[in-house]
């Protein structure tokens, strides 16, 4: 019997190509005033989660996935400015408008999503860089003080991590946000 060896995945939201482009020449002004940095080659997302999973599992997963977003509605996503983690990563932040259903998305999706092993993400944002010391934070804070992305998000993107890349590629983005009435609790009657 041959095992498939387990690979990792993550659940995101990608903005469109034009999202994925101004997050990347942000990206690329910060490159030129401090040098390479961690989440440089990294293109826009918003983490819902990661796992590893084995071919058995992730058709498992995907069902479900494709499950929990026939339920979801589109939602308008706007991130205003920027903020930091003690950590050192700089972000996109989410306006209170977009803050609250999108962690609320995330929750829905985490919870009933049957994955064991899987890294949830708390708060949504965009990352523009990571493990940046105190100076290039401040920086970075400075530069994108009125950095502003919307965009309309009506579906989840399953991710793949490429080994030969060092980072995440898509794997399936049919998971789209269908807006259907949840399943109600069948009645059950004793006669």
């Amino acid at each position: 019997m041959i095992l498939s060896a387990k690979q990792q995945y993550s659940i995101v939201i990608l903005p469109p190509q034009e999202g994925i482009n101004y997050v990347a020449d942000l990206k690329n002004q910060l490159n030129a005033k401090i040098g390479w940095y961690n989440s440089r080659s990294a293109k826009a997302h918003v983490t819902i989660c990661e796992f590893t999973a084995d071919i058995d599992e992730l058709e498992h997963i995907i069902k479900d996935l494709r499950e929990i977003t026939s339920y979801e509605k589109p939602l308008h996503l706007n991130f205003d400015g920027v903020d930091n983690y003690p950590n050192g990563a700089v972000y996109l932040k989410p306006d209170m408008q977009t803050k609250v259903p999108l962690t609320e998305l995330m929750a829905r999706v985490q919870r009933n999503l049957k994955v064991t092993n899987q890294y949830k993400s708390k708060a949504p944002h965009m990352s523009i860089g990571r493990k940046l010391s105190e100076e290039n934070v401040a920086i970075a804070l400075a530069m994108f003080a009125d950095a502003k992305l919307d965009f309309d998000c009506g579906n989840l993107v399953l991710r793949k991590f490429s080994p030969t890349k060092k980072q995440y590629v898509p794997f399936s983005n049919d998971f789209k946000f269908l807006g259907l009435p949840r399943k109600e609790e069948a009645q059950q009657s004793l006669f």
